[in-house]
């Protein structure tokens, strides 16, 4: 189904204003396949990220900056889990674990930018032991442990960032 360039622009608008591409899609009723072809087609001067990344840095101190970025860290960071969550609970534990290092070494990073920001990297590296933990001595616990990670990661960023 062919679609009009409003809904083109319409995702094209809400990614550069700061959305996932994801939401971007949802927002304006399309396919986030089409969002991707339409995001990956977008070169040169309409280059959809040169024009995001153009807007955050023209828009924002360096506070605001940092939280940019990590809040679009952590996008990307739910939508692994989301697609870790298929795979067996043996392999999601392993696959949490590498992510629990990244967004570790990613907020001990933006904490050196942003001061504010590293109580929520200690209290992501409390959650990345806990998860070691569970997995070596109560491997059982796992799926519950997933089940839970999720949303109190949203709610540590909301707390601490």
């Amino acid at each position: 189904m062919a679609r009009s360039p409003t809904e083109r622009n319409t995702v094209r608008a809400a990614y550069i204003a700061g959305a996932s591409l994801v939401v971007a899609a949802e927002r304006a009723g399309v396919p986030e396949a089409t969002a991707r072809a339409w995001k990956r087609a977008a070169t040169g001067a309409d280059d959809w990220d040169r024009l995001r990344d153009a807007r955050i840095l023209s828009s924002s101190n360096n506070g605001e900056l940092v939280q940019n970025i990590m809040r679009e860290f952590l996008v990307l960071h739910h939508e692994a889990i989301q697609a870790i969550r298929s795979l067996p609970a043996e392999e999601q534990v392993s696959k949490i674990a590498s992510l629990a290092y990244s967004l570790n070494k990613y907020m001990s990073e933006l904490g050196r930018a942003a001061p504010e920001l590293s109580r929520l990297g200690v209290a992501m590296e409390v959650l990345q032991a806990l998860g070691e933990f569970i997995r070596t001595r109560h491997p059982d616990q796992v799926v519950t442990f997933m089940e839970l990670l999720e949303p109190f990661s949203e709610h540590l960023a909301r707390q601490y960032g």
